[in-house]
């Protein structure tokens, strides 16, 4: 088995493969800093053996992150429990797509990954977004390079701000309303966070493509929070929930020795 982990800002999500790379489960867990290497060791532990996996069965284990402190404790924990030395989406880790961006080294991992699988699956030109803490929509041309993107606030992380920042404001959570017009503040906040969040997602795909004049881009939709607003996109989106867990396999197979 190949056990792939995604280490984000908000959660951790953990695929485990079998030896043909293909997903055969997958789980989350809350990221926490301050958690030591033992105690994210014995919780891996403890989720294998309620799904009725043998940890002892793992033989390769890729990472990306986007939470450079949690490195260290994630690659000590892989060595210790799983007794393998990870491998860790870096610079220079051979993926076969061409970063061509003012500053690589600032590319989350994340968004390498996604954007392999999706080239993979849909081809390319394409548009990958992933919606997590952050909404990350990046391009990739008909020439596997990634040209750059646009990062916006995710729906949870710009609504706590503007819930800390006026205090007659209640706490709201994600659902869809009746209506687009909202009949009181609760109703009113969630039109924003799905058909507000919908229409943005829609207006930059617009952009985008008309940047690029082409209309035959393809797109791809990712994350936690993403599954909601799917329903309300007007252009043609494809949703894939594992993306970034199958860009890992595919990396991992690049790179496996």
């Amino acid at each position: 088995m190949i056990l792939g982990i995604d280490i984000g800002n908000t959660n951790i999500v953990i695929g485990i493969f079998d030896d043909n790379l293909q997903i055969i489960r997958d789980f989350r867990i809350q990221t926490n800093p301050a958690e030591t290497d033992d105690e994210l060791g014995v919780k891996l532990l403890q989720i294998f053996n309620f799904y009725g996996y043998n940890h002892q069965n793992v033989n390769g284990v890729i990472v990306s992150s986007v939470v450079p402190e949690l490195d260290h404790i994630f690659e000590r924990m892989i060595v210790k429990y799983f007794n393998i030395n990870p491998l860790f989406v870096n610079p220079g880790i051979r993926t076969g797509i061409k970063v061509n961006i003012d500053n690589p080294k600032q590319l989350g991992a994340d968004i390498l990954v996604g954007i392999v699988a999706g080239k993979s699956k849909y081809g390319a030109p394409l548009i990958v977004i992933d919606m997590g803490t952050a909404i990350k929509f990046f391009y990739v041309n008909q020439n596997k390079e990634l040209l750059g993107g646009i990062i916006a606030p995710g729906i949870s992380t710009s609504f706590s701000n503007l819930f800390s920042k006026a205090s007659r404001l209640e706490g709201v959570k994600i659902d869809v309303p009746p209506s687009i017009i909202g009949k009181d503040t609760v109703t009113s906040i969630q039109s924003a966070m799905i058909y507000g969040t919908a229409s943005m997602i829609d207006g930059i795909i617009r952009k985008i493509k008309k940047q690029m004049n082409d209309d035959m881009i393809q797109v791809v939709i990712t994350g936690g929070e993403a599954k909601i607003i799917m329903p309300y996109l007007e252009e043609k989106v494809y949703y894939d929930e594992n993306l970034v867990l199958e860009g890992l396999a595919i990396i991992y197979n690049k790179n496996k020795k």
